[in-house]
């Protein structure tokens, strides 16, 4: 029997074999009598046999920063039977954070899409799971499962900043004594690149005649006839993440 690994053809095979021969009734040869003995027999052909089921390539911790563009093809991994019989393997993921997308079969890996949910920051531990179910005989009746394990980590780092301005600037502010209600002064604050961390924004000095609106980011002073505030206000913004 040449060496097969069709793991399909695992079973029993009964064959009969048949030997006959023929022998001349007279001396003439015309005709014969014909003796022959047979009897069956089986062919088993029994599963292969596996020493060790083990990962050879384990997925090592993977590192994402929250707002850098897709993370793809990490953490590959590989499980082998020893030695090789190709039996069909389960791969199975626990804890495995929704954010992660598994690449299987195609590649055996891992994928991070790009993200800026700064409410993923922190670890999560994951354990891969491969298993192998092995027949026990011939029959396939019963089965033995062999399987290897391992965890490992995906880390959502913070999201980096390189840079943070104020882009709009407040330069002044003139209001008339007496004039309308004035709202003015916008200004922004942005990270390069945007990470949309929370910011807080203090004010220093700001007279007591101007009001300060942090959702719309600017100033109010409301109408005011005191000409005793005629004169100049220096107020200190400061934006901090």
């Amino acid at each position: 029997m040449p060496k097969n690994i069709n793991l399909d053809i695992i079973g029993s095979y009964v064959v009969t074999i048949r030997s006959e021969i023929q022998i001349p009734d007279d001396e003439t040869g015309t005709t014969f009598t014909t003796l022959f003995v047979e009897y069956d027999f089986t062919i088993f052909i029994e599963p292969c046999l596996v020493n060790t089921y083990l990962a050879t390539l384990e997925v090592v911790d993977i590192n994402y920063n929250i707002g850098a563009p897709d993370l793809t093809n990490v953490g590959p991994y590989v499980f082998d039977e020893e030695p090789v019989c190709n039996y069909p393997e389960t791969v199975t993921l626990t804890n495995l954070p929704v954010f992660v997308t598994h690449n299987a079969p195609s590649t055996d890996d891992f994928t991070i899409p790009t993200t800026t949910d700064l409410s993923l920051l922190g670890s999560y531990t994951v354990t891969i799971r491969s298993e192998i179910k092995v027949p026990d005989n011939y029959t396939k009746a019963t089965f033995t499962t062999m399987f290897a394990e391992h965890d490992f980590i995906v880390f959502m780092d913070p999201c980096i900043v390189d840079s943070y301005d104020a882009t709009t600037v407040v330069t002044k502010i003139v209001y008339n004594v007496n004039q309308a209600t004035l709202t003015t002064g916008y200004y922004q604050f942005d990270e390069t690149p945007g990470c949309d961390y929370p910011e807080t924004v203090t004010v220093t000095n700001l007279p007591a005649f101007a009001t300060h609106s942090e959702p719309n980011s600017d100033f109010t002073i409301v109408k005011n006839p005191n000409l005793d505030l005629i004169g100049e206000y220096v107020v200190n913004l400061r934006s901090e993440i």
